[in-house]
Formats: C-alpha cells, structure tokens, sequence
C-alpha cells in the first residue's frame, strides 16, 4: 500500500512538474502546422514557445524557492523532506544540492536525529544566502552530540538576519557557561517573530536549559511549553520526546 502511495505521489508530481510544458508544446504543434503562416510566422511561434516556457520554468523555480524559505523558516519538517528529495536524488554538483542539504540538515535536527543532521551540513558547503543559517545549526548540533566548539571557526554575522547570530552567540555562551551573557541573547530570539518558528523554538530549549541551571524550575517549565507550542508536530527533539526509529 506504501509503494502504490508512493508512486500515485510522484505520478502527480511529474503530472504537476510536466503537463503544462507538453500541453503547451503539443498546442504550438497544432497550431503551426494547421496555420496558412510562412516560415518567418511558425519562427515567431516558436519564439512564443520558448518564452512560455522560460516562464512557466521561472515561476517552478521561484515557487520551490519560497516554499523551501517558509519550509526553513517555521521547520515544516514534512515539507523540508519533501522539497530535499529530489533534489538530493540526482546526481547534481554539490552547490545545487547544497540549498537541500541544509534543508534536510534542519529537519534531520528537528527529529533528534542529530548524527544524520551533521552529516548533511558536511556533504557539501551551504550556499551563500543559507551560510550563517547552516553555521548555527552546526554549533547546535556540536553541543547536542557533545563534540568540541570552537567559537572562532563559527562566527556567525548577518546584518540581515540578526538572530542567527544572536542565537550563535547565545549558544556558544551557553556552551562555555556564560549564562549571563547567553540568557539575553537567547531572550531576543525568542521575543523576536522575524526568526521564525524553529529558532525560536531552539531559543527557548536552550532557554529552558539555562533556567534550569539556575535552579529556576518554573521558567524552565514556561520556555519548555513555548518551544512546543512553536514546534512542528513531528519535531520530537523540541518537544522533549525520543527521536523517531530509522525509516
């Protein structure tokens, strides 16, 4: 039953990825060779072909890219998967890949699958646009697998994305038992709705943690609540539950 959702699913995938590009071939087809046009006409036909589909190309790719930004942004771990799988299943050079790997980094994160994460962000070197996000991640995934930091080949700095560097920092704070300094950086994560849905979840983990070595129970409780009430369902790192078992 698994297998024929599995291939009803990637059907209507191909369905969704190639039908209007056919129908509309099949269409200027049609039309040029039952038009009364000369050669300098279907030529012009032609044209108009090769601009729909530079369109229809440019709106896929612009919608993948917008899906896998709000993807990151609130860890739709389904979502993430989804988009990486393709992608990640041909055998592309590693800077097109490297967007989906840090896709599936973040959702592997997510799950608890901590090992499976890391090995995704070192398949190859993120993208630009994605450096400071995949560099956070990484230091979260160093202190869960309790594996050396070195706070100077992690520096994070995005004028852009302040939090991603506020939740760095706070992290390696955190790590070497600052929490003076982490507890603020942390903070302005968490208030902050820009960061999206998954970093602030992480914030408040970490949150929670750091309350909890100050002894104070009752705000360790409120971040751990908030950082479920953010996470994903299938999120089981976040919500304090056990990783779920290798597919």
């Amino acid at each position: 039953m698994a297998d024929f959702t599995d291939l009803i699913e990637r059907f209507w995938d191909a369905l969704s990825r190639w039908a209007v590009p056919v129908m509309m071939t099949l269409a200027y087809a049609f039309l040029a060779l039952t038009s009364e046009t000369n050669t300098t006409g279907k030529a012009w036909m032609a044209a108009g072909l090769v601009l729909v589909m530079v369109v229809w190309f440019t709106f896929r790719a612009l919608t993948t890219s917008a899906a896998l930004s709000r993807a990151l942004s609130v860890g739709d771990i389904a979502k993430l998967f989804e988009l990486a799988e393709q992608p990640l299943a041909r055998r592309g050079r590693p800077p097109r890949r490297a967007r989906f790997l840090v896709a599936r980094g973040l959702a592997h994160l997510l799950r608890g699958e901590h090992a499976a994460a890391l090995a995704a962000l070192d398949e190859a070197p993120p993208p630009p646009d994605l450096q400071s996000l995949a560099t956070t991640l990484r230091i979260v995934l160093l202190i869960e697998l309790h594996r050396p930091v070195d706070p100077t080949d992690l520096a994070v700095r995005a004028p852009r994305a302040p939090w991603l560097a506020w939740l760095a920092d706070g992290l390696l704070a955190w790590r070497a038992d600052r929490f003076d300094d982490a507890a603020p950086l942390l903070a302005r994560v968490t208030d902050d709705v820009r960061a999206g849905s998954a970093l602030r979840a992480i914030a408040h983990l970490y949150a929670a943690r750091l309350a909890d070595a100050r002894g104070d129970l009752a705000a360790a409780g409120r971040h751990r609540a908030s950082a479920t009430e953010l996470a994903d369902p299938d999120a089981a790192w976040l919500r304090g539950e056990p990783a779920p078992p290798p597919a």
